[in-house]
C-alpha cells in the first residue's frame, strides 16, 4: 500500500493553541473572532494578536493524518466517490483529505451552468495545498479604477493600498524582479532573482516574436506562517472543526458574536466578541452573511443593498501542457515551487501599452524531466466582468450534513469571457510554438470556479445603496464586522488576487484597531 506524505500543518506554538482551545474556552468572550484560517484569516489573526488583542480563530477543518493511503486493490484514492467536484482539481491527488467531502458539503447549480467550487477545510486554507501557485502581484491603478464603465470603481484613492502591499510583501519575503511595468506595479522584494539559462532563452524567443511583450520572472513566496506567528504572541486561541452558522448583531447594529457548530459532536456554541473578521473564503463568507438574518436584516447581513450574493467572478482559465527539448548547454533545472515566467497582459502583446479594456496574463512553467527534455506548462487567466445575474443564494431544499442551508450558485461566462478564452487558447498555442514545445493537452474553458480565484458577492463600495461593505471592508449593516477575503472585490484584475486580499486585510485590521482605540479614548 503506497502513501503520499505531507508536512504537518502546526508549528509548536500553534499546536499548543489548538490543544488549549476546548469548546468551552472557545464559547467564551474574546476581543476578536476570526472566521477562517486561510490567507485573509491568518493575516487578520496575526495582526490583531500582535496588536494586543486576544483572538479566537474558528476553522471548519479538522487536523487529519498527514498521510493518505491508496487503495491496494485499485491504486485509487478512496475519497474519489465522495469528492466528485474536488477531484476535478489538478492537484487533488496530492492531498485529498484537505478538500471538503462533496456529499457532506453540497451545493447546487442550474443544470446548464456548472460551477466547480473547489474548497479546502484545513489550517491555512487553500494556501497550504500542495501545488498552490504561490504567485503575488499588485493590481495596477487601472484595475482599481477602470475607465471603460464596465465595473464599479474601487473605493480607494490612487496609491492608497501601496503601503499595505509593501508591509505584506515584507512579511512574505517576496522574491522576483523589478520590471518597471506601469500595468504591473513593482513590489518590495527580499531577493532579486536572475533568470536561469532556460528562462533567459524563453524571454529572448518571446520578445523576438513579440517585441512589445514583457515576460518577467514571477514574484513568488512560500506561504507566510501567519497562524504560528499569531500563536507565538500567546494571545491566540484556535478551534478546529468549528463550522460557523450565524453572525450575531445587537439591537444597535453592532456585531456581538458568532454561532458555530462543533463538527464532531454537532453541538451548537456561541463565541462573543465586539470585533469579527469574516475570512472563510469568497463563497463561504457570503453564505454566512446570507444565513445571518434578523429583524434588522431579514434577508441577510448586507442584503439591503441588493448586492449581496451578486457579481460573482472567477478568472477565465485556459491551461496547456506539453514538452520541449532542452538546449544542449542548459543545466537540469531544479526550480523552486512557484517559480515561473509571467507574461502580464499578453493579450496586448502587439500594442505599445494595454488598452483600458479587459485582458489576460500567462504563467509559463518548465522543469527538467531528464534526458534533455523539459516539461512545458502554461496557465492563462483572463478577467471576468462582474454581472448582476452571476449570483449565489441559499438553496431552500438543500442542506449540508450539519443542517445548514447550502448555496445555489448560478454563474456562467458571458460573450466577452468566451471571446477572451478563444484568444487565450490561440495565444497558448502560439507561445508553445515559439518556445519549441509540443502540446499534449489544452484545457479549453472549464466551468467557472476552475481557476480557484472566485471573488465578488459582497463587494466594497462608497455607498451602502450599492455595496455590502464600506471602503474599509466593514459591513454597512454590522459595525465591527469586516469581510476581507475575495468576497469584497468589486472587480477582478488579470493578476492573482492573493496579494490584494492580504493588503486589504492589513488595511482593515488597522482601521478596526484605530476605531477601537478612538472609542476607548473618547
Amino acid at each position: 500500500m503506497s502513501a503520499i506524505e505531507r508536512r504537518g500543518p502546526c508549528g509548536p506554538a500553534l499546536a499548543a493553541a489548538v490543544a488549549e482551545t476546548t469548546p468551552e474556552i472557545a464559547a467564551g468572550t474574546h476581543d476578536a473572532v476570526v472566521i477562517g484560517s486561510g490567507a485573509a484569516g491568518g493575516m487578520a489573526a496575526c495582526l490583531l494578536a500582535e496588536a494586543g488583542l486576544r483572538v479566537l480563530v474558528l476553522e471548519a477543518g479538522l487536523i487529519r493524518s498527514q498521510s493518505v493511503s491508496l487503495s491496494p486493490a485499485t491504486g485509487e484514492f478512496p475519497n474519489r466517490e465522495r469528492q466528485p467536484i474536488q477531484s476535478r482539481c489538478h492537484v487533488w491527488k496530492l492531498a485529498p483529505e484537505a478538500y471538503v467531502d462533496d456529499l457532506d458539503c453540497p451545493y447546487t447549480t442550474p443544470p446548464d451552468r456548472p460551477f466547480n467550487w473547489l474548497r479546502a477545510r484545513q489550517l491555512g486554507g487553500r494556501m497550504m495545498l500542495p501545488g498552490h501557485g504561490r504567485q503575488y502581484y499588485r493590481f495596477g491603478q487601472a484595475d482599481f479604477n477602470s475607465i471603460d464603465g464596465l465595473t464599479q470603481r474601487w473605493p480607494l484613492q490612487p496609491g492608497e493600498l501601496d503601503p499595505w502591499y509593501a508591509g505584506v510583501e515584507r512579511r512574505l519575503g517576496l522574491v522576483g524582479t523589478r520590471d518597471n511595468i506601469p500595468w504591473l506595479p513593482d513590489s518590495e522584494l527580499a531577493q532579486v532573482l536572475e533568470p536561469t539559462p532556460e528562462e533567459a532563452r524563453l524571454q529572448r524567443v518571446i520578445t523576438a516574436r513579440w517585441p512589445r511583450a514583457r515576460p518577467v520572472l514571477a514574484r513568488f513566496a512560500a506561504p507566510f506562517d501567519s497562524l504560528e506567528a499569531a500563536a507565538m504572541t500567546g494571545r491566540l486561541l484556535i478551534r478546529t472543526g468549528a463550522i460557523a452558522r450565524e453572525i450575531e448583531v445587537d439591537g444597535s447594529g453592532r456585531v456581538c458574536g458568532v454561532v458555530w457548530i462543533d463538527q464532531q459532536s454537532r453541538t451548537e456554541h456561541r463565541a462573543r466578541a465586539p470585533l469579527v473578521f469574516l475570512c472563510a473564503s469568497t463563497l463561504e463568507s457570503t453564505r454566512l452573511l446570507l444565513l445571518s438574518r434578523s429583524a434588522r436584516s431579514p434577508e441577510g447581513l448586507g442584503a439591503a443593498s441588493g448586492a449581496l450574493g451578486r457579481y460573482l467572478m472567477d478568472h477565465v482559465y485556459v491551461g496547456a501542457q506539453g514538452y520541449a527539448p532542452a538546449p544542449p548547454l542548459s543545466p537540469a533545472d531544479s526550480l523552486e515551487e512557484g517559480r515561473c515566467l509571467y507574461l502580464p497582459r499578453f493579450d496586448a502583446r502587439e500594442l505599445p501599452v494595454p488598452p483600458p479594456g479587459r485582458g489576460f496574463g500567462i504563467q509559463v512553467y518548465h522543469a527538467s524531466v531528464g534526458e534533455g527534455w523539459f516539461s512545458f506548462s502554461a496557465a492563462s487567466f483572463g478577467e471576468m466582468l462582474p454581472r448582476v445575474e452571476n449570483r449565489v443564494t441559499l438553496d431552500p431544499d438543500c442542506r449540508d450534513v450539519w443542517g445548514i442551508p447550502a448555496l445555489h450558485i448560478a454563474c456562467a461566462y458571458g460573450d466577452a469571457e468566451l471571446i477572451c478564452a478563444r484568444e487565450q487558447t490561440a495565444a497558448l498555442r502560439a507561445l508553445a510554438e515559439v518556445a519549441g514545445a509540443t502540446l499534449t493537452s489544452i484545457d479549453e474553458v472549464p466551468p467557472p470556479g476552475s481557476s480557484v480565484h472566485e471573488s465578488g458577492t459582497a463587494r466594497m463600495g462608497s455607498d451602502p445603496a450599492g455595496s455590502v461593505l464600506d471602503p474599509h471592508c466593514q459591513c454597512w449593516e454590522a459595525q465591527g464586522l469586516y469581510v476581507t477575503d475575495g468576497a469584497c472585490f468589486p472587480s477582478q484584475s488579470t493578476q492573482n488576487p492573493t496579494l490584494t486580499i492580504l493588503a486589504l486585510t492589513a488595511r482593515a485590521c488597522d482601521h478596526a484597531l484605530r476605531t477601537a482605540r478612538d472609542k476607548n479614548i473618547s
